[in-house]
């Protein structure tokens, strides 16, 4: 069994699935072993560049085409976006603000009992104000035969409207002060480094035609130097702090509690949006788009928004140190329900009656379909 494995092993398929993962813990070493040369480099205006690198290539892969589709599931995708954007970001930011974090920023010693410095906190809240994954989430609705019209509609929505509500829900969370007063800096530089270039990205497209086969060609090589970007941000950010003594702060305990905070908040999520599938009465396929797609975060937007903030809000290395952790785990963790989710036994069987007729049809099609759990595997298994 183990040669075999072996035998099918591909390293080069290894690499580029898992190459966020590994380029984030290279750039982690790089920072840790020698801090110098990313300390160097570390300054708002290089950041700042690299995000608007990011989102050009953005801009390039948009695809707006789906979004005509979205008038047949107009009430799935406006669930899903309202889940994506507001309910999972609301409900784990207040329940993390009540958690005893230090309330001043890194470098202030508190003798009284704390899960660590506020910018742990504010990491935690920022990584769940952002909107859905655009790949990640996508390829998991796939995975578990999910609708991956609908998701791909959800994605693009969600991340558009994102670059808006993401500033908008964080300043709930971080000093209402510092936030009011930064307000229009910030925007300033998201509108710089994210908006303009995803509009120029987008306009590109459009304008030239011939560039949408390149960028479709690429495409997979455009999201690793994607990726790349954003754990270059990481080394550069995390180099600085290491050389001003920040996480001197920090040990292994505060790490494991905040990895065990971070995997709770994403089952939380899950289960959140597991009770609105039931609610609204969602087949399996939508199930699978507002289970697994809005479950998830993006690491770009909370990326390009954590480079925007302001010195006072916090160390900027801190504030992501959450965001990095949270982006694997909840890729592992989700992993796990694909296969009940495309075999529907993690699907209700106990959906109530007018949910059967609402999501199947006539009271003829309802009657029919008595559980349709039950009707799918047994279809699954004739085919």
């Amino acid at each position: 069994m183990g040669i075999k494995w072996f035998e099918d092993f591909n390293l080069r398929d290894f690499l580029l699935k898992h190459f966020l993962i590994i380029t984030e813990v290279i750039a982690v070493i790089l920072a840790v072993l020698w801090p110098l040369p990313g300390s160097k480099l570390s300054n708002s205006t290089i950041s700042l560049a690299i995000v608007a690198v990011i989102f050009l290539f953005t801009g390039f892969k948009l695809k707006t085409d789906e979004l005509k589709s979205v008038v047949k599931c107009l009430d799935v995708v406006i669930v899903c976006c309202i889940s994506s954007l507001f309910i999972t970001s609301l409900l784990p930011g207040y329940i993390v603000t009540a958690l005893p974090f230090d309330d001043k920023l890194s470098g202030v010693d508190d003798s009284s009992f704390s899960l660590g410095p506020v910018e742990l906190r504010l990491g935690i809240t920022l990584f769940y104000c952002a909107p859905a994954t655009v790949a990640t989430g996508i390829v998991m609705v796939t995975t578990a035969e999910g609708d991956v019209v609908t998701a791909v509609a959800v994605s693009t929505i969600t991340n558009l409207l994102g670059c808006l509500t993401m500033p908008l829900l964080f300043s709930l969370f971080a000093d209402a002060d510092t936030m009011a007063q930064d307000g229009l800096k910030i925007f300033y530089k998201l509108a710089l480094s994210l908006l303009l270039p995803l509009i120029v990205g987008k306009v590109v497209t459009t304008v030239i035609p011939k560039s949408r086969s390149v960028v479709a060609k690429y495409k997979r090589y455009i999201g690793l130097f994607q990726s790349f970007c954003i754990c270059f941000i990481l080394w550069i950010k995390l180099s600085s702090s290491i050389e001003k003594g920040t996480f001197k702060l920090l040990n292994a305990t505060d790490l494991v509690i905040l990895a065990a905070i971070l995997i709770v908040c994403h089952l939380f999520v899950f289960f959140l949006n597991f009770l609105t599938s039931i609610v609204c009465c969602f087949k399996r396929e939508q199930a699978s788009v507002i289970m697994l797609l809005c479950s998830q975060k993006t690491m770009v937007l909370t990326t390009a928004i954590a480079t925007a903030l302001p010195e006072q809000i916090g160390d900027s290395a801190l504030i992501l140190l959450p965001c990095f952790i949270a982006h694997p785990l909840q890729m592992l963790i989700d992993s796990f329900f694909i296969q009940p989710l495309r075999t529907s036994t993690l699907f209700p069987v106990f959906l109530p009656e007018f949910c059967r007729k609402y999501r199947y049809g006539t009271e003829e099609n309802a009657a029919v379909v008595e559980n349709p759990v039950a009707t799918e595997l047994t279809e699954r298994n004739e085919d």
